[in-house]
């Protein structure tokens, strides 16, 4: 059975684990449910979960609340 739903919350894994929690999403196919708050994530991750949204297509939930990301992070600058 496949790893449907991941939750780290709590776990100050900060900006660099959070990318490369983004980058293992671009090939995952089968999580379903990532719980990242309260992480100490900045902003700028927010552009790889995004990145590796455009080919997951399994994941259904992103938990990113309470950490470091501001509204700069919504932007489609």
């Amino acid at each position: 059975m496949a790893l449907q739903s991941l939750s780290l919350y709590d776990n100050n894994i900060g900006s660099e684990g959070a990318k490369a929690i983004a980058k293992a999403l671009k090939t995952n196919q089968s999580l379903q449910e990532q719980y990242l708050s309260n992480n100490n994530i900045r902003s700028e991750v927010v552009t790889a979960f995004i990145k590796a949204l455009e080919t997951n297509q399994s994941l259904q939930i992103l938990d990113l609340s309470h950490n470091n990301i501001g509204s700069e992070a919504t932007r489609g600058d």
